[in-house]
């Protein structure tokens, strides 16, 4: 029987018979794993909490016929800001399945643990930002992800970024407003070409431009550290972000509508 002791966020919980729970983690050093925790619904107060989804904890496992057993847990950091608002717990969840999605089983997690806690930081400590957190988490996850896109200038002619830009989603590289123009006057750009292949351009602004690229290549610790000149260029931003993650993944996440659904409801709620 071996003895594990190791810091870990917990990425999900998922009941297992009537009163253990399959707790999916990530660590530093041990990446994505698996943890049982045995008569989850019994044991001690500190315990319960340090093992809650979204809990950076300190943990000792035990290991007995290949599978990890929660021997003791504490909460290191709880997020508290996050738990009592809706909103910020839906997006808690599409962070995890994010972290999730770009981390592997036992291999070192490197840079998306980090951010992963960084962005819980900024949801648990701020107020009327989650867009902006959420933006910023999704670009820095494209780039762990190994789809850093090329934000210096325009992919075609090379021109400096101005106020008309696109993103070219697939080709990871910005197109001035000119370039677009002429291409599609000599042919039309179809949504899908003979190999298969769909352009997505999703338009930007320098503000929009200038807050991706920061995003992309900040220090870690500096991410989050930016601000925005306008509600477009917010928008813009925002838009950009998700876009770009979500066709790199190739895939949705039910958590990101589920988080989606929820602001509707609340911006419906205020219109009447």
């Amino acid at each position: 029987m071996r003895n594990l002791s190791t810091d870990a966020f917990v990425l999900r919980v998922t009941l297992r018979g009537t009163s253990d729970k399959l707790l999916t983690l990530i660590s530093p050093k041990e990446g994505r794993f698996y943890a049982i925790l045995k008569g989850g619904h019994s044991m001690k107060n500190r315990e319960v909490a340090a093992t809650e989804p979204y809990t950076w904890s300190s943990f000792e496992f035990y290991e007995k016929n290949g599978f990890k057993w929660v021997k003791s847990a504490t909460a290191l950091q709880a997020f508290p800001g996050v738990r009592y608002d809706s909103e910020k717990l839906f997006l808690a969840a599409y962070f995890s399945d994010v972290v999730f999605e770009l981390s592997d089983e036992n291999a070192p997690a490197g840079d998306i643990l980090p951010l992963c806690l960084n962005a819980m930081h900024m949801l648990s400590v701020t107020k009327d930002d989650d867009a902006r957190i959420k933006a910023a988490f999704e670009m820095r996850a494209a780039v762990i992800g190994g789809f850093a896109p090329a934000l210096e200038a325009c992919g075609r002619c090379g021109c400096a970024v101005g106020e008309d830009m696109y993103l070219d989603v697939m080709n990871g590289a910005l197109i001035c407003a000119p370039c677009l123009s002429r291409e599609t006057a000599l042919l039309p750009a179809p949504e899908v070409d003979e190999t298969g292949v769909r352009h997505i351009l999703l338009p930007l602004c320098a503000s929009a431009v200038a807050a991706l690229h920061f995003v992309a290549t900040a220090p870690p610790k500096r991410v989050f550290s930016f601000r925005l000149t306008s509600a477009r260029a917010e928008d813009l931003f925002g838009r950009a972000a998700e876009g770009y993650l979500l066709h790199h993944l190739e895939r949705g996440f039910p958590t990101l509508e589920n988080y989606k659904r929820l602001l509707a409801i609340r911006r419906q709620m205020i219109k009447s």
